[in-house]
């Protein structure tokens, strides 16, 4: 990619700026602003947060590249699945929102404590760091990438200029800083993406486009046959639920009304992205038609972009990466801090609670750096991440829903869904969450079945 001084400079410009705002916000900061901004965060932060959040380097990136790839399926599932996800997540905010307030929570490891046992908050500790350990790496591995695009420096120095710039800024801003950088970033990347479709269709119409796509590419069932669409759909529905970092910013809202508005505002939003990156990946094919498909976006805004402007695109996707990426450490460091340290240090201050929480995301931020080193392929990592986190949804809806408090069930669904999961995945990574979810669901309502059965069989003694 043939990039000007301008565009570097400015690009080199957002990463200062961004990085002395964290360094900025570090300072006087205590241990409930770092991990959930004091619990006292408004609605616009909030959306902005949740929603940038969201939008990382799998959803643009990966969305566009399979666009590019195999047409509108991977997309229009996305879409579906994400819509029915947020709003789910909004109609049960309150009720998390009001635990996170009355027991001081920090993650969703504290309400499977309370809610089952500390037996299952160990799993789901163990299963969260691994999601995101991957869901981390993802946006490592696009960071990396554009720098390679852009610069033509290999991808092992590229990361460690990721490590320099986001693992650092990070472990000092924490959560606080992620929020208030969210909001920058939601507004750096929102012009790019609208003049990017303008310039993009005066040089392909509407019609053109849709009309003149490859054999497939407004089937439904390209990306990998109906299966995995209509799964995706009927499975996939509780992965905002799931998330580590959605509980993370409902624990940080000023309200449980707040917490409900923002998740609504914010699945709107998420779902008018994915079809932007669809359309992205689209105009790609057909302006850019040699361009690599994990980097299909950056051809196409190379291609269509004057300069400057294309550095404030490229600024944009660093925007988009580092809105997940220090999210995705603030959840490794939340994790570490609350479901490990203060397990064993009940009792611990709140300045040795902030360094261990600081000390813990740089920890995550290297480890989720080497995973990208080994996995370079942005799709599998976020597949990996994404499927991970699936075998919570029968614990959690049972426990928000419901109301159910059988520890066994929730121990046994968590770890053999995780297990079938993680066994299926070299075999068929696409498909590896259909068998986890359906062990997780069915280990986790055996139990109940069971007992309800057993308590009628009683007989009644006269």
């Amino acid at each position: 990619m043939n990039i000007s001084t301008l565009d570097i400079s400015i690009i080199i410009v957002y990463l200062v700026v961004i990085f002395l705002f964290g360094l900025f916000l570090s300072i006087k900061e205590g241990a409930e602003d770092y991990f959930v901004n004091n619990r006292k965060t408004k609605l616009l932060f909030l959306i902005f947060t949740a929603l940038s959040t969201s939008v990382g380097a799998g959803t643009v990136l990966g969305v566009a590249s399979a666009g590019f790839q195999t047409g509108i399926s991977f997309g229009v599932l996305f879409m579906i699945a994400s819509a029915v996800g947020w709003v789910l997540t909004a109609m049960l905010a309150p009720r998390i929102k009001a635990f996170g307030d009355a027991n001081s929570a920090y993650t969703f490891g504290d309400y499977l404590a309370y809610q089952y046992s500390n037996r299952t908050r160990k799993i789901g500790r163990l299963v969260v760091l691994i999601a995101y350990f991957f869901a981390t790496g993802i946006q490592f591995v696009a960071f990396a990438q554009l720098i390679n695009v852009t610069t033509n420096l290999s991808f092992t120095p590229a990361l460690l200029i990721v490590a320099l710039v986001t693992v650092i800024y990070t472990t000092l801003a924490g959560v606080k800083g992620d929020f208030y950088t969210d909001a920058v970033q939601f507004f750096v990347m929102l012009p790019v993406f609208i003049f990017l479709l303008i310039k993009g269709f005066a040089l392909v119409s509407v019609t053109d486009l849709f009309t003149n796509l490859p054999p497939g590419y407004l089937n439904l069932y390209n990306y990998d046959g109906a299966p995995v669409f209509w799964a995706g759909i009927l499975f996939a529905f509780p992965l905002i639920l799931t998330s580590a970092d959605a509980w993370q910013r409902i624990f940080a809202a000023e309200s449980a009304k707040v917490a409900r508005r923002a998740f609504y505002w914010a699945g709107l939003l998420k779902v008018i992205v994915i079809a932007t990156a669809i359309i992205i990946g689209l105009l790609a094919l057909r302006i850019v038609p040699d361009a690599p498909a994990d980097g299909a976006m950056f051809a196409l805004m190379a291609e269509v972009l004057p300069s400057g402007l294309l550095g404030l695109g490229l600024a944009s996707v660093l925007a988009i990466i580092m809105s997940t990426v220090d999210t995705g450490i603030m959840i490794g460091s939340a994790t570490i801090t609350k479901d490990f340290y203060l397990v064993r240090r009940p009792d611990a201050s709140e300045k040795d609670i902030l360094k261990v929480g600081r000390i813990s995301a740089l920890l995550f931020g290297l480890g989720g750096l080497a995973i990208a080193y080994f996995v370079q392929d942005i799709i599998v990592l976020a597949i990996i991440s994404v499927q991970v986190l699936l075998v919570f949804a029968p614990t959690l809806l049972g426990g928000l829903v419901w109301n159910v408090k059988n520890e066994t069930a929730a121990f046994w669904s968590v770890l053999l869904g995780f297990i079938v999961t993680i066994a299926v995945l070299p075999f068929d990574a696409n498909k590896a969450f259909i068998p986890g979810l359906i062990v997780s669901v069915i280990v986790y309502i055996a139990p109940l079945i069971y007992r309800k059965f057993k308590a009628k069989a009683v007989p009644v003694v006269e």
